[in-house]
């Protein structure tokens, strides 16, 4: 939501307005893990529901912690705002720095991860991800640098959607004895390097916490909701939590009833559609809504980022020409600092998702750690 807007969210509004970023992650979290478990061979991949546990268990803490963070921080503002109240100046620009790196990559990851997925569908389109992310991400600036807002209203039905579509490939897909249709380029046999030991799991739990990006948004933007404010923001975190959950442990048990590994051009999630509903109509459906709600996903850093830049440029801490809006009114330049950092990164990597993700992973438990730390920081002095 950005700045000005009059509408305020409602509990099913945030979770579509805010939540997507971290709910349309569950389209690379999983593969992530799986891609750093095959190393081991396609036995190993069994181990993905032991590491998505892991990551739930997690899922379970954040959520929590960042309900106290809501309670304490009714203004918003989430690990920024900790930080920056109980852990002093080098904190909070230490949890700005890695918010300013989450959202470039969110943009990036989003629209590769969406790409992708439509590729999955459309195999003619698979050597041109590059070119797709990049078209993706022109017209989603020049969108913002318009000044279009992004409304709940209008996020809220592809989110559902997208949310359907997800609970439907798992539910479908547990029922199937075995896959209804296999898609992709067979990679031929799965040579093991590596055998699964303890460094190996801990590196696929750090792949797969890129599906717990986004938990913070509910944090950061509490004013945007109808009073009561902090009991809305409260119940969104929650709805986030189990409905995120839900997904990514249906996933990891889906690949390990299919024994799903990794095929050329396609996505570990278009693999499990085809294996529930094959690939007639069901299957064009949720390949289209997760592709959707990532782009809409990656839009959400648009919104976000200009105003952050504008805030740390009103002390000093960035160029103050992120503080001017144009009379749109718009971060022109917070906008067109984003669109240059996202393509700069999709042509490092050539917009492949698994490139980039562990660099994600890095800025996202920068986030977390702060927020703890404060947040311990804090109780301990009010012995609430």
């Amino acid at each position: 939501m950005q700045r000005g807007d009059k509408f305020r969210l409602t509990a099913i509004g945030g979770l579509a307005a805010l939540s997507l970023d971290a709910l349309s992650s569950v389209a690379y979290g999983p593969e992530a893990i799986v891609l750093v478990l095959v190393a081991a061979g396609a036995a190993a991949v069994s181990w993905t529901l032991p590491v998505s546990l892991a990551i739930a268990a997690l899922l379970l803490v954040l959520v929590l912690s960042y309900r106290q963070v809501i309670a304490v921080h009714p203004d918003g503002g989430g690990s920024y705002a900790v930080a920056k109240k109980d852990l002093g100046r080098g904190a909070s620009l230490l949890a700005a720095a890695s918010l300013v790196v989450d959202y470039v990559l969110t943009v990036a990851v989003s629209l590769a991860a969406g790409a992708a997925s439509l590729a999955s569908a459309f195999p003619v389109l698979a050597d041109h991800l590059l070119l797709i992310t990049l078209s993706g991400l022109a017209l989603l600036t020049v969108i913002n640098l318009i000044g279009v807002a992004e409304s709940a209203k209008v996020l809220m039905g592809p989110t559902l959607l997208f949310i359907v579509a997800i609970l439907a490939v798992i539910v479908v897909g547990l029922f199937r004895a075995k896959p209804v249709a296999v898609i992709g380029t067979d990679l031929g046999p799965i040579v093991p390097y590596d055998t699964v030991g303890i460094l190996l799991l801990l590196k696929a739990f750090s792949a797969g916490c890129s599906a717990l990006t986004g938990v913070e948004a509910i944090a950061n933007a509490v004013p945007s909701f109808r009073s009561p404010a902090v009991r809305r923001a409260q119940h969104t975190e929650v709805a986030l939590g189990v409905l995120l959950c839900t997904m990514l442990l249906g996933s990891a048990l889906l690949i390990r009833r299919h024994h799903a590994v990794p095929r050329g051009d396609v996505t570990l999630l278009a693999q499990l559609s085809a294996a529930a509903f094959g690939t007639g109509w069901p299957f064009y459906v949720t390949s289209l809504a997760v592709t959707l709600a990532l782009c809409l996903a990656a839009n959400t850093s648009f919104g976000g980022l200009p105003v952050l830049l504008s805030l740390l440029a009103k002390d000093h801490r960035v160029a103050h020409l992120f503080a001017l809006r144009s009379e749109r009114p718009v971060f022109r330049y917070g906008v067109a600092a984003l669109a240059i950092l996202a393509a700069t990164v999709l042509l490092v990597v050539h917009a492949e998702t698994h490139r980039v993700l562990p660099v994600y992973a890095v800025g996202v438990f920068i986030g977390f750690t702060i927020s703890q730390a404060g947040l311990v920081r804090h109780w301990r002095e009010q012995r609430g």
